[in-house]
């Protein structure tokens, strides 16, 4: 598929912006706001250039979705199937300090022209900025993964059966909010992993913190509070494409109520959700507080 390819191009552009670049310089915060309201970090727009500039020329895009932009931005091909959304830099707040960051991405098939929901995904992935360079794939009922070789300049397979642990010994939640959350739910499944000799890990990184979850097993959540109704997660270039990633790998997702899957799509490019991501064990827990 040309989009994969492409891909691959741009988490290789973005890597070595990474690598190669002062990391206080790229995390110096510019006078601009993106749409979602965080600050913008110089290479969050570096970033989102990169990918915007590679997909708009693919034949196989009608349109595209970014974080950083206000609205979808269709390109050339108005006939073509896919809607390409991405979040070029998720974690960019973490950049100063050389903590892992990421870029996720959607690839969804127009069916009658319209898009329902997470279920007209066809592929979802992430590309890790940290010791190594590497995406995760979800396409063609299973997950994969690649990691970039500087001796070959090429991505490399090196698991093409990801599979997440039934139960596991971590759970992922910014405790912070412990107080503030909306659903009294999240405390006491809090609670149960204390009890349960769980331990806890929070980078405050969506993509780092969930690819530990499909590595290591176990919780990742973050729910809604009294100042974020609807937590921060964005819907369609970030919580769809890792509940997708998660069913493939045998996890589960959720927004607090029904999978994140069968939510409907929404009108809005930077709709919120809260976002529930976990092993077989761990959400049926969830499932049935």
């Amino acid at each position: 598929m040309e989009i994969v390819s492409i891909l691959e191009k741009s988490f290789i552009q973005i890597s070595s912006l990474i690598r190669e670049n002062n990391s206080l310089n790229l995390g110096n915060v510019t006078n601009n706001n993106n749409i979602s309201g965080d600050n913008v970090k110089r290479l969050d727009l570096q970033s989102n250039q990169i990918l915007k500039e590679n997909l708009s020329k693919c034949k196989q895009v009608r349109c595209i979705g970014s974080e950083e932009e206000p609205e979808f931005c269709y390109t050339d091909f108005k006939e073509s199937p896919y809607l390409v959304c991405y979040d070029p830099l998720d974690g960019s707040s973490n950049i100063d300090v050389n903590i892992t960051t990421g870029t996720i991405f959607a690839v969804y098939q127009y069916i009658d022209n319209k898009i329902e929901n997470g279920r007209n995904l066809i592929m979802a992935g992430y590309c890790l900025y940290g010791g190594a360079t590497q995406y995760v794939i979800a396409h063609q009922e299973k997950v994969s993964m690649f990691q970039y070789s500087e001796q070959t300049k090429k991505f490399a397979l090196i698991n093409d059966d990801v599979k997440i642990k039934k139960k596991g010994n971590i759970y992922s939640i910014n405790e912070s909010n412990k107080y503030c959350w909306n659903n009294l739910k999240y405390q006491k499944i809090v609670n149960y992993f204390i009890r349960n000799n769980y331990t806890t890990r929070w980078v405050a990184s969506l993509v780092a913190d969930a690819h530990r979850t499909i590595i290591k097993g176990g919780f990742f959540s973050y729910p809604g509070n009294l100042k974020n109704p609807d937590g921060k997660i964005r819907l369609i270039y970030e919580a769809y494409p890792f509940a997708y990633i998660f069913e493939l790998a045998g996890g589960k997702s959720s927004n607090g109520h029904i999978c994140l899957l069968d939510v409907p799509f929404p009108k809005k490019l930077h709709q919120k959700t809260p976002i529930v991501l976990g092993g077989e064990y761990e959400m049926s827990i969830f499932e049935n507080i």
